[in-house]
């Protein structure tokens, strides 16, 4: 309705909900867009650690806290060549160094080394090396089916 030059716009309930589910399907998209590009900085990160030596990955999710994800790159005796850390509540999350347990061996790696640091990071830390453990349990054991298949 137009009174004088002042121009009102009546918001029925319709419009508002239209508006209200608009503004939250763009949300969603925007936080899609933004979780792909953290998703791909953090796959550029892993292959330049990758290129150095092995990596080991542990993640520690978090509901209500910020949850972590950590990225140790070790060398063929499992000594930790560097370690990265990704903390954070958002996707504005970035990977920072992690030097803690760098020069250790990954597989020394327990409960009592992770001290001090925070019970997300901690859980991360125990998550990569319970992973390596297993990743290198099946490897062995793929290697162990080839012998035997390539024997007879």
């Amino acid at each position: 309705m137009a009174e004088g030059n002042r121009i009102i716009i009546e918001f029925t309930e319709d419009k508002v909900m239209l508006w209200l589910i608009i503004i939250a399907a763009l949300m969603w998209v925007l936080q899609c867009i933004l979780g792909l590009w953290q998703f791909n900085k953090f796959n550029r990160r892993f292959r330049e650690l990758r290129a150095v030596g092995r990596v080991a990955i542990g993640r520690s999710k978090g509901r209500f806290v910020a949850g972590a994800v950590v990225l140790l790159c070790i060398d063929k005796e499992c000594n930790i060549i560097k370690g990265e850390k990704m903390q954070g509540t958002t996707i504005f999350a970035g990977i920072k160094p992690f030097n803690t347990f760098n020069h250790m061996n990954l597989l020394a790696i327990n409960e009592a080394c992770c001290q001090g640091l925070d019970k997300q990071t901690t859980k991360a830390v125990l998550n990569a090396v319970h992973n390596y453990k297993e990743f290198t349990e099946k490897e062995e054991i793929k290697q162990i089916d080839a012998e035997h298949i390539a024997s007879n």
